[in-house]
């Protein structure tokens, strides 16, 4: 490992100890010479004469921020509990976010919450807001068991607009008419107006969404059975919904099959690449047959990536049976190479190397090129949690979760944290673990059923290859530059240097 940080600080290994003010030795100036030579009476004082050396005309050069640094923190929320849902990045660098706003009783053991918010957000590069908009979503106050809730995920196609797919329980009007319980998908032009809005007609639950250059959504699902997607296209129990840049559902693409009672295909998380093709992983459960292989998956879930053509055809597929866990996040580089980021409970190969795991769940990093061939593996142990993972061009991976222990070599280690700590790991295209670096929060307190609300559903690069961290917390959390005190559960959105 490189390098390490906690709180906007950085060193080897755990740091050396802090400089004393009162030793001059630790100093940046030095010690002063133990005698000073004697001024002549006649000399001129200090700043004057025809030899003094004149001023330096150019300041001195400032060094670029080291790579993990914190670049901003911009923080967002209410008084009440605030959740962030999702992030994406434009062509242009620009930053879109979804949030849900406004719960006031998720502590609660009946939830009775009959209003929230889905919140929209265009900021820049710099974290400066270029546009907000809230949008209600309400029940009916009585009876008092029903309840309010959003979930939304958001993608940025090529023109710079914004695409939204997600579930409502109740009632909201995105500017275009009003839209009931269920699914829905619409988008927003670039500066913010809502061009479409529709609900989609099937019983199905967005799970993740992605773009591609032709401003096509691609919109991953699960359902307990076919589902409707409008225009006569129907959709598999788990798969992937293909929009037209207008709205008109052309696609459905099965994610393999189940042929067990019992058995099912939950797709995760997705990516898209310059071909038209989707990475789509997750896990499944029982007997499932994934273009003509058939595999038995655990009753509780077992992991799989596969990757579609733009036609919907299986291109190829990693599953692995023999291991309880799941794929949490997927993402894509420009050359087509996939990173996967998930937890598994038993032992598996990649690429050569053995994943020995443990009797809970243990976190993992995975690399495949473009054609599925495997490239690399990583264990990061028991105590980690991985929950978004990205790419970059160069092949360096960046993972992000939490973790109850220190990190030593991207593993967790013997030395806990008393709590579960946000961390950002990064590996080389080898995988070899480069730098780690902790953002350290104080303890959770008990809040009615709650016991520490924190979460980073989504991590993205930017084109020039900094990372955006998009998540939320109900901890005073130090992110170096700034810290987060939250009301109740906030919301924080931050460019780390890459």
């Amino acid at each position: 490992m490189l390098g390490f940080a906690f709180g906007g600080a950085w060193g080897c290994g755990r740091g050396a100890p802090p400089p004393d003010p009162n030793n001059c030795e630790d100093s940046k100036a030095g010690c002063p010479p133990k005698e000073q030579p004697s001024v002549p009476g006649d000399a001129p004082p200090p700043g004057t004469g025809s030899n003094q050396t004149p001023p330096p005309t150019t300041q001195p050069e400032q060094l670029p921020p080291a790579s993990g640094v914190t670049l901003w923190l911009a923080k967002e929320g209410t008084a009440q509990d605030d959740l962030a849902l999702d992030l994406a990045v434009d062509p242009t660098g620009d930053l879109f976010t979804a949030a849900a706003y406004g719960y006031d009783d998720l502590g609660a053991r009946v939830p009775t919450d009959d209003g929230v918010q889905l919140v929209l957000t265009r900021r820049s590069g710099a974290g400066q807001t270029l546009w907000t908009h809230a949008y209600d979503v309400r029940v009916d106050p009585t009876p008092v068991d029903l309840r309010a809730d959003v979930h939304a995920r958001v993608a940025a196609d090529g023109t710079g607009a914004l695409l939204v797919a997600g579930n409502l329980q109740g009632t909201t009007d995105l500017g275009t008419g009003k839209l009931g319980d269920g699914a829905f998908v619409a988008k927003l032009s670039a500066d913010g107006v809502t061009l479409w809005a529709n609900r989609v007609p099937g019983e199905l639950t967005v799970t993740d969404v992605a773009a591609d250059a032709q401003g096509r959504l691609y919109v991953a699902y699960t359902a307990p059975g076919t589902v409707d997607l409008g225009g006569e296209v129907k959709g598999a129990p788990g798969g992937v919904a293909v929009f037209a840049a207008d709205g008109t559902p052309v696609l459905a693409i099965a994610v393999g099959s189940a042929e067990s009672d019992g058995a099912a295909v939950e797709p995760l998380s997705l990516a898209t690449g310059a071909d038209g093709g989707v990475v789509v992983a997750g896990r499944f459960l029982g007997t499932v047959r994934f273009g003509t292989t058939a595999v038995q998956g655990s009753s509780e879930g077992s992991p799989f990536v596969a990757q579609y053509r733009a036609t919907g055809e299986l291109d190829w597929v990693k599953v692995r049976p023999s291991v309880k866990g799941r794929v949490r996040d997927v993402s894509r580089d420009a050359a087509g190479d996939v990173v996967l980021g998930g937890d598994f409970q038993g032992g598996f190969a990649w690429a050569g190397a053995s994943l020995k795991g443990a009797a809970t769940p243990s976190a993992f990093v995975a690399v495949a090129a473009a054609d599925g061939t495997e490239r690399w593996a990583h264990e990061l142990g028991v105590d980690a949690s991985v929950q978004g993972v990205a790419l970059q061009d160069s092949g360096e991976v960046l993972a992000v979760g939490y973790t109850y222990s220190w990190l030593e070599n991207g593993t967790t280690g013997q030395d806990g944290l008393g709590s579960a700590q946000l961390f950002t790991q990064r590996f080389d295209p080898t995988g070899q673990p480069l730098a780690s670096r902790l953002f350290l929060a104080a303890p959770p307190e008990a809040r009615g059923e709650l016991y520490g609300l924190e979460a980073v559903p989504a991590v993205a690069l930017l084109p020039d290859g900094d990372a955006v961290l998009y998540g939320d917390s109900d901890r005073v959390t130090d992110f170096g530059v700034d810290k987060l005190t939250p009301q109740r559960a906030d919301i924080f959105l931050l460019r780390v240097k890459d």
